[in-house]
């Protein structure tokens, strides 16, 4: 079960990432696996290089991963009107797949 987590997760993250492939190498082994290629805080730290929109990119998708990216809101709102888009279209995939059934419905 927690393999298809990780994989919808991925999956998510990809989509955020769009065509940013270098971004997607960055923080995985290979397009097919679920492992990132290094821990977070060594990904974190070798973000440095990146572009700043990039450092947010990688943070959110580490966010998405398992909370460890501990990006900010204003840092989100700096994102490129594209990469913003992707980011929502993202969060709210991401949204689906940690609210549990029973509270999909709660706008009643």
């Amino acid at each position: 079960m927690k393999s298809i987590v990780f994989v919808h997760k991925k999956a998510i993250i990809f989509r955020l990432l769009g065509s940013e492939k270098s971004l997607s190498d960055f923080l995985f082994e290979s397009s097919t696996e679920t492992i990132l290629r290094e821990s977070p805080a060594a990904l974190l730290a070798d973000s440095w290089e990146l572009t700043f929109e990039q450092q947010i990119l990688v943070r959110a998708s580490l966010d998405i991963w398992n909370g460890s990216g501990n990006v900010f809101l204003w840092e989100l709102l700096r994102l490129s009107d594209k990469n913003f888009s992707r980011l929502l279209v993202a969060l709210n995939q991401y949204r689906k797949l940690q609210r549990p059934v029973e509270f999909k419905n709660d706008q009643q």
